[in-house]
């Protein structure tokens, strides 16, 4: 069984003139606009109020989203859809005035347990006219741990309280035993009833501008004008899609793990561009597992549109019509469409392996657009106890930004929200964290380094240190690019991965395992938590870098001295540089690059799941590489190669093994050189 998007949409023969289409699209923004405002002044935890983690959206009576603002999540506008269609699915004709509907499924098409989405039908009189939407990230739905988001959570029962499409008012009485329910079943009550509130509030607000609109325009031209706008959106991306080259193009990259096995997870993509559609296929990715490492249906299509739309139409409407070129196939059973009851909580860390997969995979079609990649994990981090002062137990989450990827013209942004991350705040602010936890920020800083070095260098992460004032506390983390670092393209280096760690008694320790996967540690007053995230991949190569954008990057402390001379090939003498010492370095840099030549294995070669290339001894030790090393096989013209080195003495001198089906994701042949080098150890 495979999830493929909806068919193209036939040609509505009555259409609305381009002048009332237009008013109707300024009109829906801003109605979505205003929810957002409603929502922030109104809800009650700081994942929304100041983390923004929610959206909202207008779907047409069917469900198919027909407006929403930059500032949304791609994770919840796509997820909204899913859940719109599943609860019309369910009701069908049971679908009333003043009904609410509540849901979270991540199977039915949902993202997880702690994004709910709230379902409001607008009708006139008792026909429909459109669904008013908002998903929001609850700070807690139940589940083994406060936050509900467990690095270890070996199915969904663990991560909380699961709603189907879930009727809460009927013709505007509330249900109130079932609110009663799902109340029981969470955290800290008050708060989620306090956000259930302010989305419907927002969701009340949104019908009274959509029945004016109808009174303005007329309530046979609403719906019209709606079919008109999805079709605008779909000429846009066709009209973009049909400027690519035609043909197939594949990439892979991995999860570091899990949550319940260090083996890392595959993810497989191919892309083909046939005239105006292009399908992605997903087939090749790891089964899924028992962990948290899990998607439902929706967010493998919400990552292929997010990236092809920011790639190639980045100005063009967001809607469901936009999708329709986008075709898709998500394999059952597999971690990108996995079957219940699979754990689903980490889907901020798949679903951004995903994007950095896309937006790999499509560049090789249009190269002058590759970016290096981004921090790529959601990097969800919760400590909670009980508050010494408060006698009441407190819960902080947060999910700090990372470095954003090199580009053809920049580098990339130091610490900042991505593309494909809405209006999420970068990190929870200080004073809302200290007021209202027994936790003290202790230091918050550019994460010197962790920029990918390339011609232009990728973003910088983050350093920040939480110091636990509160007797007992516990920590869980959800975060994947620990291990496996976001890559960079056309040359550039990885950025240096994720880091979530404990400092006690200045001794750092490792509260799990399982980088980046977390559940429950225990923590002591005086602990301090230390969170340094990924920085972006690089574009280019770095001794191609402008010596004094290197010497800047020194002076401000984004580069250290050692990297500037190991990476970049720049000489500093009295933070200047010496001209003639770098022309030099430069050189002898380039000289010491590993170049080998490609023998192609007709067999896949693999240690578990690992991709292994096979080299000499006399090679590794020229790399300065162990046996499981991770290495890179670097690209003039795409993302890098990740790989695992395996040492072999049967393999010649000068060369490098590897299977056939993974070259031809290289474009490579027999005899063809390739660039391999070891993957920067960056986990400081």
């Amino acid at each position: 069984m495979h999830v493929r998007t909806a068919d193209r949409a036939s040609v509505d023969p009555n259409p609305v003139d381009p002048i009332t289409v237009e008013l109707l699209q300024a009109r829906l923004s801003s109605i979505v606009r205003e929810m957002r405002t409603i929502i922030i002044r109104t809800a009650y935890s700081r994942m929304i109020i100041e983390g923004h983690d929610f959206s909202s959206a207008v779907l047409t009576a069917q469900g198919d989203l027909v407006a929403a603002s930059e500032l949304e999540q791609p994770t919840h506008i796509s997820a909204l859809s899913w859940s719109a269609r599943a609860l019309i699915a369910k009701y069908g004709d049971d679908i009333g005035p003043g009904d609410l509907y509540l849901h979270n499924d991540p199977y039915t098409g949902g993202s997880h347990l702690n994004d709910v989405g709230l379902f409001y039908p607008v009708f006139r009189g008792e026909r429909p006219l459109a669904i008013i939407g908002v998903m929001a990230h609850w700070q807690d739905v139940g589940g083994m741990v406060p936050g509900s988001l467990s690095g270890n959570a070996k199915d969904i029962y663990q991560e909380g309280i699961r709603i189907p499409s879930l009727r809460i008012a009927r013709r505007g009485v509330w249900l109130k035993e079932v609110l009663e329910l799902l109340f029981a079943n969470v955290r800290q009550p008050d708060d989620r009833r306090g956000d259930l509130s302010a989305m419907e509030g927002a969701c009340r607000i949104a019908e009274r501008r959509l029945h004016a609109m109808a009174d303005r325009f007329g309530d046979a031209t609403v719906p019209v004008a709606f079919e008109a706008l999805l079709m605008r959106g779909e000429r846009r991306m066709r009209d973009a899609i049909a400027r690519l080259p035609d043909g197939e193009y594949a990439y892979q990259t991995y999860l570091d793990n899990s949550g319940d096995s260090a083996e890392p997870l595959l993810l497989r993509l191919k892309l083909t561009v046939a005239g105006d559609e292009i399908h992605a296929d997903f087939t090749g990715s790891a089964p899924q597992v028992s962990g948290p490492a899990n998607l439902g249906p929706a967010p493998a299509t919400t990552a292929t549109f997010t990236m092809t739309k920011a790639l190639l139409d980045p100005s063009g409407p967001i809607n469901a019509g936009a999708q329709r070129p986008l075709k898709l196939t998500a394999p059952l059973g597999s971690v990108v469409n996995a079957r219940p009851p699979a754990a689903c909580g980490a889907i901020g860390e798949v679903r951004r392996a995903l994007e950095s997969l896309v937006v790999g995979t499509l560049g090789m079609a249009i190269p002058e657009r590759l970016v290096g990649d981004l921090k790529g994990a959601s990097n969800l981090l919760s400590i909670s106890g009980r508050h010494p002062m408060q006698q009441e137990d407190f819960l902080f989450v947060e999910f700090p930004a990372g470095g954003t990827g090199g580009t053809s013209r920049a580098d990339g942004n130091n610490s900042m929200r991505n593309f494909a991350e809405g209006d999420i705040s970068s990190i929870q602010p200080i004073e809302a964290l200290e007021a209202s936890c027994p936790l003290r920020v202790e230091r918050m800083v550019l994460r010197q380094d962790s920029g990918g070095p390339g011609r232009h260098r990728g973003g910088l992460g983050l350093q920040r240190e939480i110091r636990v004032l509160g007797e007992h506390a516990q920590l869980s983390v959800l975060s994947d690019k620990n291990l496996i670092p976001p890559y960079g393209v056309r040359g550039g280096w990885t950025g240096a991965p994720n880091r979530f760690t404990v400092r006690r008694d200045d001794t750092e320790i490792e509260p799990s395992p399982l980088p980046g996967k977390v559940t429950g540690f225990a923590l002591r007053a005086g602990d301090v938590v230390v969170e340094r995230t990924a920085g972006g991949g690089g574009y280019g190569d770095p001794v191609e870098r402008d010596a004094q954008s290197v010497v800047r990057d020194v002076c401000f402390g984004y580069v250290s001295a050692a990297s500037a001379q190991a990476a970049y090939g720049i000489t500093l003498r009295d933070g200047n540089e010496d001209a003639e010492a770098t022309k030099t370095l430069r050189v002898r840099l380039r000289a010491q690059r590993v170049e080998l030549r490609a023998i192609l294995l007709d067999a896949e070669e693999r240690a578990g799941s690992r991709l292994t290339l096979r080299i000499a001894p006399s090679v590794a030790q020229q790399l300065g590489v162990s046996d499981g090393r991770l290495v890179e096989v670097a690209r003039a013209d795409g993302p890098s190669l990740l790989g695992w080195a395996r040492i072999a003495a049967d393999v010649p001198e000068g060369t490098c093994a590897l299977a056939a089906s993974v070259a031809s994701l290289l474009g490579l042949r027999q005899d063809d050189r390739i660039a391999l080098r070891p993957v920067n150890d960056q986990r400081r």
